[in-house]
């Protein structure tokens, strides 16, 4: 059976709508019922993160070189963790899924290892979130957000009691990062909104070149003071080691910083 283009490897309905995986010219990508992927591997260099959007998401390495504890909500194909665990050794990565079949479809088809530094949480992220900040949990490096359903963003995200647990459990100059989409015009102001209240010491829009995706990017105050020119050196090393355009993805996201 073929679809977008490309081979349906797998196929599934849960309560929530289609999942399918799909392998086009050595690209296998996960869809939920549209056109639009989810996640991504290439075949032939599956340690690279494919889609440019993921890779912005991490623009908070720039601040935080080395995460001690990491928070996805939402795992997808698993890109992400796969990528974080590979190259941040001494960071403990909790993702939370609302959907369980995405966790055997990451490992069978995208390649998330099992390993002891990855917790995966099935439950509801908005509701997580909150147990954790009750919790006193207030100790994570980065938060990274891609939650949306076949509707768009998940309703959750546009939630103020979502934006001040995410600000509360952030460690002290912490980074938390949204994936938005700028077509879905009301959701997306309505989130920057928040990432605005709720981060007014560094609040920004990173749009990704190319893609619809425009990142929400909030750093957390009560760190070292942020000054470009070391976060530009730190992005110059990453991006070496790395292989992701981080001192285009800072310079694009760059305000009047302290030089």
């Amino acid at each position: 059976m073929t679809k977008y283009g490309g081979r349906v490897l797998h196929s599934r309905r849960d309560d929530m709508g289609l999942i399918e995986v799909v392998e086009t010219h050595g690209i296998r990508s996960l869809h939920f019922g549209t056109p639009a992927r989810q996640s991504c591997l290439c075949l032939a260099t599956p340690e690279r993160l494919e889609l440019p959007y993921l890779r912005a998401m991490l623009i908070g390495l720039a601040f935080v070189a080395t995460p001690r504890r990491i928070l996805l909500l939402g795992l997808g194909g698993g890109s992400l963790a796969g990528f974080l665990l590979a190259h941040c050794r001494g960071a403990s990565i909790e993702a939370v899924e609302l959907r369980p079949a995405m966790i055997e479809i990451a490992r069978e088809y995208f390649g998330l290892p099992e390993s002891s530094r990855l917790r995966i949480r099935i439950a509801d992220a908005g509701e997580y979130i909150n147990v954790l900040a009750a919790r006193g949990e207030r100790d994570f490096d980065l938060i990274l957000v891609d939650a949306f359903d076949d509707q768009g963003v998940a309703p959750f995200v546009m939630q103020h009691d979502f934006f001040s647990a995410a600000a509360t459990c952030l460690a002290p100059g912490g980074v938390f990062s949204v994936n938005l989409w700028s077509a879905h015009a009301e959701s997306f102001r309505a989130v920057m909104r928040l990432v605005k209240l709720y981060f007014p010491c560094a609040a920004h829009a990173l749009p990704v070149m190319g893609r619809g995706n425009v990142i929400g990017v909030g750093l957390r105050s009560g760190g070292p003071p942020i000054r470009f020119r070391e976060a530009l050196a730190a992005a110059q090393r990453l991006q070496q080691s790395l292989g992701i355009e981080f001192t285009r993805l800072l310079q694009r996201l760059a305000p009047p910083w302290p030089r």
